[in-house]
């Protein structure tokens, strides 16, 4: 089993590119399988959700940026993810994606744990099953960052592990956590789902953790979660590394001792000068992530911090602790956070190792110098926090068929929250700039018209503005009615060729992207219709024999082609043939099974 680590670039603060990183991060071991993943995020980026289904795909499928290969892993996976997000937090994608529809199933808003405070943790919790000989191993990310596309300095503890045969007390925090994320979602959690996180929840419950190299013990701490115990802080120096500080949020951090702050130069000017006095205070050079001989203009840069790590010595020990929680007073008292603490030696885990002058993340960083700071607008927040109650209001998107078409009603049984001078307005994802104003102190009741199957969505974008300024979100309603085939529709409205259609039909049968990668231009000659030495129609026939439930979806993709009369364009020559017979054979395979 691999070793448990802190993954790091240099030392815990990393560079985050979001793709290579977080498929590396995923991947399952060799020979194994994803067969659950919760992940946790205070916000959300659709768009990079996707790279999670892409990781726990065949192996020809991580890299690819081939539509029809990136729905094929989405769509495979769909149903074993799931990913609870702070409602109100969903960022609104550039553009109206038809992938999105495969995500639909694994997102989760969860409302505010309390009035003023945030569900703000980062995990991602994975287990890992060999089909052949049914081992199954654990592993635990715990990031400081979201699942987002920002590009910030940051830190990530990756733990692999296995059930065990009982339960581990320490490891309660992480049962409580996820219990915590289901309690607080917007819309209750398909049984199948729910029942699924559980039976995570009471692996990772069992768990037995290879610590990372000179850990002596290891804690999780799951805050704003019932019965929590309050994080020990006492010590003599203390490091803390967090983009977000307020001063009694260092006070609870370090409450005694020498201190060392990292943080960012917006942060600490706004700061009170006696919050600093005496202590060590230090930003990321703005340079330090610039790729060697490259400009600033380079995508590859990496810009401000995102890392929260706390180093406590006492004496010759050190505790570090890394997660999500900023040093700041909603964090420690109110907000839902992970944060897992480490024991080691304080020459190894202690500040020096850190920020003493041979230590290589001290290189990144230079002087704090105070500059002038705006004074902070009272107001700035207004709107991002009407959007975040709004989202917590539970909406119902009933699908209507219309003569031609689909109608979808919006409403819910909450009012809208009242917020005067602010104008709010709601559209469907596939459906941009045909916004409809909600009334505020009144039930959500909107009505979309004229629309297309694959317009049908439960992604709404909410939009709140005033005179100050512009908010928006995507929120999540609960589906009702959705046509059964919706999804098949979506698939066929991207295999508008032969050559993708044949490329869907390698990857479906697990064939990955290299087999779909020969198919080209030539999709109706000879060529097309073998792959590494062995023909479609024997391929198709041992899927029949061996895995028959992968031609279903097949089936009723080539029913739908054929429904539209678009088979002679997008059927290959000689496929209608072929998947008579096999159609044959699949009838009189069913009928022997009944008999």
């Amino acid at each position: 089993m691999t070793a448990a680590s802190l993954t790091c670039r240099r030392l815990p603060v990393l560079a985050p590119d979001t793709r290579s990183l977080l498929l590396d991060a995923l991947r399952p071991p060799p020979g194994m399988r994803m067969s659950r993943a919760v992940a946790l995020t205070f916000t959300l980026d659709l768009e990079s959700l996707l790279v999670a289904p892409l990781a726990f795909a065949a192996h020809g499928l991580r890299e690819s940026t081939d539509p029809i290969a990136v729905m094929e892993g989405v769509r495979r996976c769909a149903d074993r993810i799931d990913v609870f997000c702070q409602a109100g937090q969903i960022a609104v994608p550039p553009t109206k994606s038809a992938l999105l529809a495969f995500v639909e199933p694994m997102v989760h808003q969860v409302r505010r744990p309390r009035p003023g405070r945030l569900f703000h943790p980062k995990l991602w919790a994975l287990r890992f099953e060999d089909e052949a000989t049914g081992e199954t191993s654990l592993r635990l990310l715990v990031p400081s960052r979201n699942l987002t596309k920002d590009r910030s300095w940051d830190v990530c503890l990756r733990l692999e592990g296995y059930p065990g045969t009982r339960r581990v007390a320490g490891n309660k925090p992480l049962f409580d956590l996820l219990q915590r994320a289901m309690l607080l979602a917007v819309a209750p959690l398909p049984t199948d789902r729910q029942v699924a996180i559980e039976a995570l929840g009471e692996d990772l419950r069992r768990a037995e953790w290879e610590y990372p190299d000179g850990a002596s013990a290891m804690f999780f701490h799951a805050l704003g979660v019932p019965g929590a115990h309050r994080v020990d802080f006492a010590g003599t120096r203390h490091l803390v590394i967090s983009p977000f500080c307020t001063p009694d949020g260092l006070d609870r951090c370090a409450p005694s001792g020498k201190l060392a702050v990292v943080s960012r130069q917006e942060t600490l000017d706004c700061l009170p000068e006696e919050s600093l006095t005496g202590a060590e205070a230090l930003v990321v050079n703005e340079l330090a992530g610039l790729p060697a001989e490259e400009s600033p203009s380079s995508q590859d840069v990496l810009t401000g911090l995102h890392a929260k790590v706390y180093v406590v010595e006492k004496g010759h020990q050190a505790r570090v602790l890394l997660g999500s929680a900023n040093a700041t007073a909603a964090a420690f008292d109110g907000n839902v956070e992970l944060l897992v603490e480490l024991v080691g030696g304080r020459t190894q885990w202690g500040i020096g190792a850190l920020l003493g002058p041979k230590a290589a993340f001290r290189e990144i960083l230079e002087p704090y110098e105070r500059q002038t700071s705006a004074d902070a607008d009272p107001e700035a927040d207004r709107l991002r926090n009407l959007i975040r109650d709004l989202a917590a209001v539970p909406l119902l998107a009933t699908v209507m068929s219309e003569a031609d078409s689909y109608s979808i009603r919006l409403t819910s049984e909450d009012a809208v929250p009242d917020a005067p001078g602010v104008r709010i307005t709601a559209q469907l994802h596939t459906r941009r700039g045909e916004a409809t104003t909600l009334a505020a102190g009144q039930p959500v009741d909107a009505a979309f018209t004229g629309l297309t199957l694959v317009d049908i969505t439960p992604f709404v974008i909410v939009t709140a503005e005033d005179s100050t300024g512009r908010e928006q979100a995507v929120v999540l309603a609960t589906l009702v009615g959705d046509p059964e085939h919706r999804l098949d529709h979506v698939i066929a409205e991207q295999i508008d060729t032969p050559e993708k259609f044949l490329r869907f039909l390698l990857l479906m049968l697990g064939l990955g992207t290299e087999a779909a990668a020969a198919v080209s231009g030539g999709a109706g000659g000879a060529g097309a219709w073998r792959t590494g030495g062995t023909g479609i129609f024997e391929l198709l026939l041992n899927a029949l024999v061996d895995r028959p439930e992968q031609l279903d979806d097949l089936a009723r993709l080539v029913s739908r082609i054929e429904a539209s009369g678009s088979s002679k364009r997008l059927l290959p020559p000689g496929f209608t043939e072929l998947w008579k017979i096999i159609t044959e054979a699949r009838d009189a395979m069913a009928e022997e099974a009944r008999a």
